[in-house]
Protein backbone atom coordinates (compact mmCIF):
# COMPACT_ATOMS: atom_id res chain seq x y z
CA UNK A 1 0.00 0.00 0.00
CA UNK A 2 2.87 2.40 0.55
CA UNK A 3 3.73 2.56 -3.01
CA UNK A 4 0.66 3.41 -3.78
CA UNK A 5 1.06 6.88 -1.74
CA UNK A 6 4.48 7.29 -4.15
CA UNK A 7 2.59 8.87 -7.45
CA UNK A 8 0.21 11.42 -5.38
CA UNK A 9 3.30 12.91 -3.19
CA UNK A 10 5.78 13.21 -6.60
CA UNK A 11 2.70 15.18 -7.80
CA UNK A 12 2.03 17.16 -5.38
CA UNK A 13 5.98 17.94 -4.60
CA UNK A 14 6.76 19.19 -8.44
CA UNK A 15 3.30 21.25 -8.44
CA UNK A 16 4.81 23.16 -5.63
CA UNK A 17 8.06 22.95 -7.31
CA UNK A 18 6.77 24.75 -10.34
CA UNK A 19 4.61 26.86 -8.71
CA UNK A 20 7.54 28.33 -6.95
CA UNK A 21 9.66 28.67 -9.95
CA UNK A 22 6.63 30.50 -11.66
CA UNK A 23 5.61 32.73 -8.54
CA UNK A 24 6.96 35.86 -10.46
CA UNK A 25 5.50 35.31 -14.01
CA UNK A 26 2.11 34.25 -11.78
CA UNK A 27 2.31 37.81 -9.90
CA UNK A 28 2.69 39.26 -13.28
CA UNK A 29 -0.21 37.77 -14.62
CA UNK A 30 -2.29 38.56 -11.84
CA UNK A 31 -2.02 42.10 -12.43
CA UNK A 32 -4.10 42.00 -15.77
CA UNK A 33 -5.99 38.29 -15.55
CA UNK A 34 -10.18 39.15 -13.91
CA UNK A 35 -11.37 37.39 -10.99
CA UNK A 36 -14.76 36.30 -12.24
CA UNK A 37 -17.73 34.29 -11.11
CA UNK A 38 -19.01 31.44 -13.88
CA UNK A 39 -22.49 29.46 -13.62
CA UNK A 40 -23.31 26.77 -16.20
CA UNK A 41 -25.24 24.03 -16.48
CA UNK A 42 -24.44 20.42 -18.16
CA UNK A 43 -25.90 16.91 -19.24
CA UNK A 44 -23.73 13.74 -18.87
CA UNK A 45 -25.72 10.83 -20.69
CA UNK A 46 -24.37 7.97 -18.41
CA UNK A 47 -22.25 8.12 -15.25
CA UNK A 48 -19.44 6.27 -16.20
CA UNK A 49 -16.23 6.21 -13.68
CA UNK A 50 -13.03 4.18 -14.89
CA UNK A 51 -14.96 2.06 -17.17
CA UNK A 52 -17.42 1.34 -14.81
CA UNK A 53 -20.99 1.92 -14.47
CA UNK A 54 -24.04 0.66 -12.54
CA UNK A 55 -26.69 -2.07 -14.64
CA UNK A 56 -29.60 1.27 -14.54
CA UNK A 57 -28.61 4.42 -17.05
CA UNK A 58 -27.49 7.63 -15.11
CA UNK A 59 -27.99 10.56 -16.71
CA UNK A 60 -27.14 13.44 -15.28
CA UNK A 61 -27.78 17.29 -15.10
CA UNK A 62 -25.88 19.37 -13.24
CA UNK A 63 -26.15 22.97 -12.64
CA UNK A 64 -23.09 24.48 -11.05
CA UNK A 65 -21.62 27.92 -10.02
CA UNK A 66 -17.57 29.29 -9.16
CA UNK A 67 -15.90 31.95 -8.47
CA UNK A 68 -11.90 32.17 -10.23
CA UNK A 69 -9.72 34.68 -8.43
CA UNK A 70 -6.97 36.58 -10.58
CA UNK A 71 -4.40 34.42 -8.31
CA UNK A 72 -5.41 30.91 -9.25
CA UNK A 73 -7.46 30.45 -6.12
CA UNK A 74 -11.25 29.18 -6.99
CA UNK A 75 -14.26 27.41 -5.35
CA UNK A 76 -16.79 25.98 -6.74
CA UNK A 77 -20.21 23.97 -5.57
CA UNK A 78 -22.35 21.36 -8.47
CA UNK A 79 -26.13 19.46 -7.83
CA UNK A 80 -26.06 16.63 -10.13
CA UNK A 81 -29.85 15.30 -10.14
CA UNK A 82 -30.23 12.23 -11.44
CA UNK A 83 -32.91 12.59 -14.61
CA UNK A 84 -33.48 8.72 -15.05
CA UNK A 85 -37.05 7.22 -15.85
CA UNK A 86 -36.26 4.39 -13.48
CA UNK A 87 -34.76 6.88 -11.02
CA UNK A 88 -35.57 10.97 -10.69
CA UNK A 89 -33.52 12.56 -7.86
CA UNK A 90 -31.14 14.55 -6.67
CA UNK A 91 -27.87 12.37 -6.97
CA UNK A 92 -25.06 14.79 -5.66
CA UNK A 93 -23.79 18.11 -4.11
CA UNK A 94 -20.59 18.42 -4.70
CA UNK A 95 -17.95 21.29 -3.32
CA UNK A 96 -14.34 21.58 -5.03
CA UNK A 97 -12.09 24.12 -3.54
CA UNK A 98 -8.20 24.47 -5.46
CA UNK A 99 -5.41 26.24 -6.92
CA UNK A 100 -4.29 26.77 -10.72
CA UNK A 101 -1.56 28.06 -12.58
CA UNK A 102 -0.27 28.80 -16.08
CA UNK A 103 3.36 29.85 -17.14
CA UNK A 104 4.12 29.96 -20.49
CA UNK A 105 3.07 26.01 -21.84
CA UNK A 106 2.82 24.32 -18.08
CA UNK A 107 -0.33 23.96 -16.61
CA UNK A 108 -1.27 22.65 -13.10
CA UNK A 109 -3.56 22.04 -10.72
CA UNK A 110 -4.47 20.94 -6.95
CA UNK A 111 -7.46 20.93 -5.79
CA UNK A 112 -9.82 19.44 -2.85
CA UNK A 113 -13.46 17.67 -3.20
CA UNK A 114 -16.11 16.75 -0.70
CA UNK A 115 -18.77 14.45 -1.96
CA UNK A 116 -22.26 14.62 -0.57
CA UNK A 117 -24.63 11.12 -2.57
CA UNK A 118 -27.91 11.13 -1.65
CA UNK A 119 -28.28 7.29 0.19
CA UNK A 120 -30.41 5.96 -2.72
CA UNK A 121 -27.64 6.79 -5.50
CA UNK A 122 -26.22 3.88 -7.21
CA UNK A 123 -23.16 5.51 -8.70
CA UNK A 124 -20.13 3.75 -8.70
CA UNK A 125 -19.06 6.46 -6.36
CA UNK A 126 -21.47 6.80 -4.67
CA UNK A 127 -19.73 5.49 -1.11
CA UNK A 128 -17.19 8.23 -2.27
CA UNK A 129 -16.68 11.37 0.28
CA UNK A 130 -14.34 13.10 -1.25
CA UNK A 131 -10.86 13.23 -2.78
CA UNK A 132 -7.63 15.20 -2.99
CA UNK A 133 -6.63 15.83 -6.92
CA UNK A 134 -3.79 17.30 -8.48
CA UNK A 135 -2.69 17.73 -12.24
CA UNK A 136 0.02 18.60 -14.77
CA UNK A 137 0.33 19.13 -18.24
CA UNK A 138 2.96 20.39 -20.88
CA UNK A 139 1.99 21.41 -23.95
CA UNK A 140 4.58 20.56 -26.37
CA UNK A 141 3.07 21.98 -29.44
CA UNK A 142 2.64 18.44 -31.88
CA UNK A 143 1.37 17.09 -28.57
CA UNK A 144 0.29 18.41 -24.68
CA UNK A 145 0.85 15.37 -22.38
CA UNK A 146 -0.79 15.16 -18.67
CA UNK A 147 -0.26 12.93 -15.51
CA UNK A 148 -2.97 13.50 -13.10
CA UNK A 149 -3.30 11.31 -9.62
CA UNK A 150 -5.59 11.86 -6.46
CA UNK A 151 -6.57 10.46 -3.44
CA UNK A 152 -10.00 9.51 -2.72
CA UNK A 153 -11.54 9.72 0.62
CA UNK A 154 -13.94 6.09 1.13
CA UNK A 155 -14.39 3.60 3.76
CA UNK A 156 -10.37 2.55 2.65
CA UNK A 157 -8.96 5.60 0.61
CA UNK A 158 -8.21 4.52 -3.20
CA UNK A 159 -5.46 5.96 -5.06
CA UNK A 160 -5.52 6.78 -8.65
CA UNK A 161 -3.04 7.67 -11.47
CA UNK A 162 -3.98 9.05 -15.38
CA UNK A 163 -1.46 9.60 -18.04
CA UNK A 164 -3.15 11.52 -20.69
CA UNK A 165 -2.32 13.26 -24.21
CA UNK A 166 -4.23 15.43 -26.65
CA UNK A 167 -3.79 17.89 -28.94
CA UNK A 168 -5.91 21.11 -29.89
CA UNK A 169 -6.74 22.32 -33.22
CA UNK A 170 -8.39 25.73 -33.31
CA UNK A 171 -10.82 27.76 -35.94
CA UNK A 172 -13.37 30.69 -36.40
CA UNK A 173 -10.62 32.66 -35.20
CA UNK A 174 -9.54 30.95 -32.54
CA UNK A 175 -13.38 30.74 -31.01
CA UNK A 176 -13.43 26.71 -32.02
CA UNK A 177 -11.21 24.33 -30.16
CA UNK A 178 -10.75 20.59 -30.81
CA UNK A 179 -8.60 18.31 -28.84
CA UNK A 180 -8.71 15.02 -29.38
CA UNK A 181 -7.91 12.87 -26.14
CA UNK A 182 -6.28 10.14 -24.92
CA UNK A 183 -6.31 9.05 -20.76
CA UNK A 184 -5.30 5.77 -19.41
CA UNK A 185 -6.44 5.30 -15.65
CA UNK A 186 -4.84 3.31 -13.20
CA UNK A 187 -6.42 2.99 -10.15
CA UNK A 188 -7.34 0.62 -7.03
CA UNK A 189 -10.88 -0.22 -6.46
CA UNK A 190 -12.20 0.20 -2.70
CA UNK A 191 -14.48 2.51 -3.73
CA UNK A 192 -15.85 -0.27 -5.87
CA UNK A 193 -16.27 -2.63 -3.41
CA UNK A 194 -18.17 -0.66 -1.43
CA UNK A 195 -20.64 0.11 -4.13
CA UNK A 196 -21.19 -3.25 -4.64
CA UNK A 197 -21.12 -4.09 -0.58
CA UNK A 198 -23.68 -1.15 0.08
CA UNK A 199 -25.33 -0.08 -3.17
CA UNK A 200 -25.44 -2.84 -6.17
CA UNK A 201 -27.60 -4.90 -4.42
CA UNK A 202 -29.06 -3.06 -1.55
CA UNK A 203 -32.43 -4.27 -0.83
CA UNK A 204 -34.59 -0.21 -1.63
CA UNK A 205 -33.47 -0.76 -5.19
CA UNK A 206 -36.77 -0.25 -7.32
CA UNK A 207 -35.33 -3.02 -10.00
CA UNK A 208 -35.17 -5.83 -7.69
CA UNK A 209 -31.98 -7.93 -6.76
CA UNK A 210 -33.28 -10.52 -4.69
CA UNK A 211 -34.83 -13.56 -5.51
CA UNK A 212 -37.65 -14.62 -3.50
CA UNK A 213 -36.78 -12.08 -0.09
CA UNK A 214 -33.80 -13.41 -0.31
CA UNK A 215 -30.61 -10.69 0.40
CA UNK A 216 -27.52 -10.46 -1.57
CA UNK A 217 -24.45 -8.78 -0.06
CA UNK A 218 -21.20 -8.65 -1.97
CA UNK A 219 -17.32 -6.98 -2.24
CA UNK A 220 -13.92 -7.31 -3.62
CA UNK A 221 -11.41 -9.46 -2.22
CA UNK A 222 -8.27 -7.57 -4.17
CA UNK A 223 -10.18 -3.84 -4.03
CA UNK A 224 -6.36 -2.80 -2.47
CA UNK A 225 -4.76 -3.69 -5.88
CA UNK A 226 -3.25 -1.03 -8.03
CA UNK A 227 -4.32 -1.62 -11.59
CA UNK A 228 -5.28 -0.24 -14.79
CA UNK A 229 -8.68 0.51 -15.05
CA UNK A 230 -9.33 1.67 -18.52
CA UNK A 231 -8.45 3.01 -22.23
CA UNK A 232 -10.35 6.50 -22.87
CA UNK A 233 -10.83 8.33 -26.15
CA UNK A 234 -12.21 11.35 -26.32
CA UNK A 235 -13.30 14.67 -28.74
CA UNK A 236 -13.99 17.87 -26.62
CA UNK A 237 -15.31 20.64 -28.11
CA UNK A 238 -15.36 24.01 -27.19
CA UNK A 239 -17.02 27.27 -28.68
CA UNK A 240 -16.59 30.64 -27.19
CA UNK A 241 -18.86 33.42 -28.03
CA UNK A 242 -18.12 36.41 -25.91
CA UNK A 243 -18.90 35.00 -21.79
CA UNK A 244 -20.41 32.42 -23.14
CA UNK A 245 -18.59 28.88 -24.14
CA UNK A 246 -20.49 26.01 -25.13
CA UNK A 247 -18.92 22.18 -24.90
CA UNK A 248 -19.67 18.81 -26.24
CA UNK A 249 -17.86 15.68 -25.24
CA UNK A 250 -18.41 12.29 -26.68
CA UNK A 251 -16.44 9.59 -24.62
CA UNK A 252 -15.30 5.94 -25.83
CA UNK A 253 -13.43 4.12 -22.74
CA UNK A 254 -12.52 0.80 -22.57
CA UNK A 255 -12.15 -1.37 -19.45
CA UNK A 256 -10.09 -3.90 -18.41
CA UNK A 257 -9.11 -6.23 -15.34
CA UNK A 258 -12.60 -6.80 -14.51
CA UNK A 259 -13.14 -7.49 -10.55
CA UNK A 260 -12.87 -10.55 -8.70
CA UNK A 261 -16.52 -10.36 -6.72
CA UNK A 262 -17.02 -12.20 -3.76
CA UNK A 263 -21.39 -13.06 -3.40
CA UNK A 264 -23.29 -14.55 -0.58
CA UNK A 265 -26.91 -15.09 -1.18
CA UNK A 266 -29.08 -15.16 2.26
CA UNK A 267 -32.38 -16.15 1.36
CA UNK A 268 -35.83 -16.22 3.72
CA UNK A 269 -35.63 -19.72 4.18
CA UNK A 270 -32.86 -22.12 4.27
CA UNK A 271 -28.90 -22.17 4.03
CA UNK A 272 -26.59 -19.25 3.08
CA UNK A 273 -24.33 -19.58 0.35
CA UNK A 274 -20.94 -17.90 -1.43
CA UNK A 275 -19.97 -18.23 -4.60
CA UNK A 276 -17.00 -16.14 -6.93
CA UNK A 277 -17.10 -14.53 -9.87
CA UNK A 278 -15.22 -12.33 -12.28
CA UNK A 279 -17.91 -9.06 -13.81
CA UNK A 280 -18.47 -9.01 -16.85
CA UNK A 281 -17.35 -5.81 -18.48
CA UNK A 282 -17.57 -4.23 -21.27
CA UNK A 283 -17.01 -0.96 -23.78
CA UNK A 284 -19.39 2.20 -22.78
CA UNK A 285 -19.84 5.45 -25.01
CA UNK A 286 -21.12 8.23 -23.14
CA UNK A 287 -21.37 11.70 -23.95
CA UNK A 288 -21.67 15.12 -22.24
CA UNK A 289 -22.81 18.76 -23.59
CA UNK A 290 -23.34 22.26 -21.85
CA UNK A 291 -23.28 25.80 -21.41
CA UNK A 292 -21.10 28.30 -19.00
CA UNK A 293 -20.96 31.58 -18.69
CA UNK A 294 -18.60 33.73 -16.84
CA UNK A 295 -19.44 37.15 -15.26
Amino acid sequence: MRKSYLPVMLLIMSFFSFQGLTAQENDENATTANSHWQAGINYLSNDVYLGRKDSMNLPYITPAIGYYHKSGLFVSGSLSYSSSAAQSQLDLFELVAGYTFTSNKLDGEISFSKDFYNSKSYGVKSETKGSLDGSLSYDFGFVKPTIETGISFNKRPDYSVAFGLEHSFYAADNKLEIAPSFLLNASTQNYYSSYYSKRKYALKRKKGNTTGGATITAYLPNAGEFKIMDYEFSIPVNYTAGDFTFNFTPTFAAPTNPAIVVLTVKPVAGNSYTKTFTEKISDVFYWSAGVSYNF
